[in-house]
């Protein structure tokens, strides 16, 4: 079965500040990594890979509404190559969530730096400390609000803004004239170093494939939010990255960018309007570099989970956890590696930077080529197939690039792909099953990943319905009590067996959400997790010979209290039971509290009783 899905929360407006998020980091430390390589030709070639990232920008448009699914890379990459390739396409994505983590959590206390010269000394230690911390808020299953992205993402741009206002209102006569001739190749390129150039500037919109990771959440019609989200995300890049670029090489001095290439923008912040720009943008740089390290955590374990859904990777990584609903295995490894990633590498931007194009590159190669092989499938051939052809040349010419130059990302990316697709064809072939089964912990991690499906018999809960099947039979089992379910709770369920025959009804509705925090849903399940399974049948057990008919109710929500209130008003109960909560208050202020977001939100005519 299917649960009730009530997970599509963003609008276009949301759906841009998420992406903005993520893609908008690159600006703070891409232009200092490619000055290391290119110098003062780095603003032509962050303008030239700017025509290929709106083309390729346009394909994604494409690639989220075909998937309304999720899944991303590997989601269109199986549908056009089968699902081996489409293992091999997560892989490559969650090389680029692995260094996305790193990068962006060192850049991001680079940042606090440039206010705090002190902490220049501990950018590692901290930078691992950050990414300790994200993953224990996984773990525990911090609920991203879209509306946060949405304020950090409008303050960023309206920051970066500034800091261009500012640049070009002072902007002297030569100063000019330098910024357009660092806009243009020079005659010291030769052919291979424009190549070279172009390959590693695609690193300034890195975070471009998290729209395809965000469809499941975003609303219907799927086509047009995406068309409109995509088309504020190519503004506001086009906008703000080549400029930005432009006016750090054009005007911060020479010592600057030799010594501070991994905060350009707050040094160019202070050198255009003074302290409290650079204030401002330190603020929103560390911020949303430290979000962007989370959502690529968030991206890389639910990878992870869509891989051991497919039988890529051992059931394990899938396991939830008891006490949170959140899958602290694959969010371990999603942070463990990034973690090591900073510590081998000291935090150098510049080799981060390099290990970083292999996952990325790969990424949209295989994103790319896969939109084509279905457009060819469907009959294209317009104007539009020929583009997109021609954008997925211009990526493989740049992947292929890197491949030769990016030593460092070529090994490291190589090996994590290659590691991971042996463990792939090892899952699928049953290769480890011997050697796992020797290691008790392991065992005992396997069996609790089995033991829902195994202990979860159809008699017993073959009656699980959706919201929808709910709606349509009540003629046939109307009630006006909703009991909101969490754990067993046997007082709760019979105050409502109370309350149903007190008002003469033989029904009785009971609702279990499922919480899926986060942004990037993933797939949706066949049946509840282990909590919910406990409290379905916990539910009929108790109305067993007492004349009342259960109607249990399984959903899916971002907002446990979304969904009772919308299961209340389609159900048209007069009465909501909900259990008082033991939830500490730093729960409630990681995901909600449910009991609060009731009051806000059940209809005015419904009653909600808390039950100690």
């Amino acid at each position: 079965m299917r649960p009730t899905r009530d997970t599509r929360q963003l609008n276009w407006l949301l759906a841009w500040a998420v992406v903005f998020c993520d893609i908008g980091t690159s600006v703070y430390y891409v232009p200092g990594i490619l000055y290391g390589h290119v110098k003062d030709a780095t603003p032509f070639f962050v303008l030239l890979t700017t025509g290929g990232f709106v083309l390729l920008a346009l394909k994604y448009i494409e690639i989220s509404w075909r998937n309304p699914e999720g899944g991303g890379v590997v989601t269109i990459t199986t549908k056009a190559f089968g699902p081996m390739w489409g293992c091999l396409g997560g892989m490559l994505i969650i090389v680029d969530y692995f260094l996305t983590t790193a990068i962006s959590a060192v850049a991001g206390f680079q940042y606090v730096g440039s206010i705090f010269p002190v902490l220049d000394q501990h950018i590692v230690v901290l930078a691992c400390a950050g990414v300790v911390g994200l993953a224990l808020l996984n773990i525990i299953g911090i609920r991203e609000s879209a509306t946060v992205a949405l304020v950090m993402a409008v303050s960023a741009l309206a920051v970066n803004l500034i800091v261009i206002g500012a640049s070009l209102s002072q902007m002297t006569a030569s100063q000019w004239t330098d910024l357009f001739r660092h806009l243009s190749p020079g005659r010291d390129l030769s052919s291979y170093d424009l190549l070279v150039g172009f390959a590693a500037a695609w690193l300034a919109f890195s975070g471009l494939e998290s729209i395809s990771q965000i469809s499941p959440a975003m609303r219907f019609p799927l086509r047009r939010t995406t068309r409109w989200a995509m088309a504020a995300v190519i503004v506001t890049m086009v906008l703000t990255s080549p400029l930005l670029t432009a006016l750090s090489i054009g005007i911060l001095p020479p010592e600057i960018k030799a010594t501070q290439s991994e905060r350009f923008i707050s040094e160019l912040g202070f050198v255009s309007g003074g302290f409290g720009v650079k204030l401002a943008v330190v603020l929103t740089a560390s911020t949303l570099l430290l979000f962007a390290a989370n959502t690529a955590i968030i991206g890389a374990y639910h990878v992870f989970l869509a891989l051991a859904n497919r039988e890529f990777l051992p059931k394990i990584i899938s396991l939830r956890s008891a006490t949170f609903n959140t899958p602290h295995i694959a969010v371990f490894i999603a942070t463990f590696v990034p973690i090591i990633v900073i510590l081998l590498t000291q935090g150098q931007m510049a080799l981060l930077g390099d290990m970083y194009a292999f996952g990325l590159l790969g990424a949209f190669v295989f994103s790319s080529l896969s939109l084509d092989v279905i457009r060819w499938r469907l009959g294209r051939r317009d104007f539009g197939f020929w583009i997109g052809t021609l954008t997925t040349m211009m990526v493989v010419v740049a992947w292929a690039i890197n491949l030769v130059e990016k030593e460092m990302a070529t090994l490291f990316g190589g090996t994590v792909t290659i590691l991971g697709l042996l463990v792939a064809v090892g899952v699928r072939r049953a290769w480890f099953i011997d050697i796992l089964h020797q290691i008790p912990a392991v065992r005992r991690l396997q069996a609790r990943a089995y033991s829902a499906s195994e202990n979860l018999a159809e008699e017993e809960l073959g009656g699980v319905v959706t919201l929808a099947e709910a709606v349509a039979l009540k003629p046939l089992y109307s009630s006006s009590t909703l009991l909101a379910l969490r754990g067993e709770s046997a007082r709760l369920i019979q105050e409502g067996i109370t309350r149903a025959k007190g008002k003469g009804e033989s029904a009785l509705y009971c609702m279990y959400v499922e919480e899926w925090p986060g942004l990037f849903n993933g797939e949706t399940p066949h049946m509840p997790n282990e909590e919910g399974i406990r409290t379905l049948r916990h539910a009929l057990q108790e109305v067993k010979d007492k004349n009342i008919e259960i109607i249990p109710i399984w959903a899916i929500s971002y907002s446990a209290a979304e969904a009772i209130a919308k299961a209340a008003k389609q159900l048209e109960v007069d009465a909501v039971f909900v259990g008082a909560t033991r939830r500490s208050a730093f729960y409630h202020m990681l995901r909600g509290h449910v009991i609060k977001g009731l009051m806000n939100r059940l209809p005015h005519n419904c009653h909600l009783m808390i039950c100690n």
